[in-house]
């Protein structure tokens, strides 16, 4: 299925959703993930967050396709994650990044930018923004994601400085 609605408000929903396509169509998936994460390690309950929300984008969107900055810490285990679940990986890479080993079948989009340039396309490609947890560079990721209005997830209790988000934003939205 492909995703023709416009960028919307979350609500209740499932943020792995767009809501209904056509009368009795069902639920149109989102086409493209983007994941704001740390690129240092990850901690065990961190890792275990990220396995629950790829549960989750395969049981509920399972064409999507996750677009990560890299294959480097935090980066590499979404990575590793979502092709154990058979999803789609494309690696959106800044010029540092390019000479860094992916795995086999993972699309990589060589930006030749810098790491903030390059988050922008990785954001401005992303239908929803998941950050899972992450320093300076996540919170940037967060940010631009708010500002040209793509839905922004974020789990919380990370231990991570993007734990702020909730704080700021206790709504749970962005």
């Amino acid at each position: 299925a492909r995703c023709l609605a416009p960028r919307e408000r979350l609500g209740a929903r499932s943020p792995f959703s767009r809501g209904p396509a056509a009368p009795g169509m069902g639920v149109r998936p989102l086409v493209q993930i983007g994941v704001a994460v740390y690129s240092g390690e990850l901690t065990s309950s961190v890792r275990g967050h990220v396995s629950r929300m790829l549960d989750e984008v395969k049981a509920v969107c399972p064409d999507a396709v996750i677009l990560v900055g890299g294959y480097r810490g935090g980066m590499r285990v979404v990575v590793d994650e979502a092709l154990a679940r058979g999803l789609r990986v494309v690696l959106v890479l800044p010029r540092d990044y390019e000479g860094d080993y992916a795995p086999p079948g993972v699309g990589k989009v060589r930006t030749g930018m810098d790491v903030r340039g390059r988050s922008v396309i990785l954001v401005r490609s992303s239908d929803v923004l998941v950050v899972v947890g992450g320093g300076a560079g996540t919170l940037v990721e967060a940010v631009t994601a708010y500002s040209i209005g793509v839905p922004v997830v974020y789990l919380v209790s990370t231990g991570y400085p993007t734990d702020a988000l909730a704080a700021a934003y206790p709504m749970g939205e962005i």
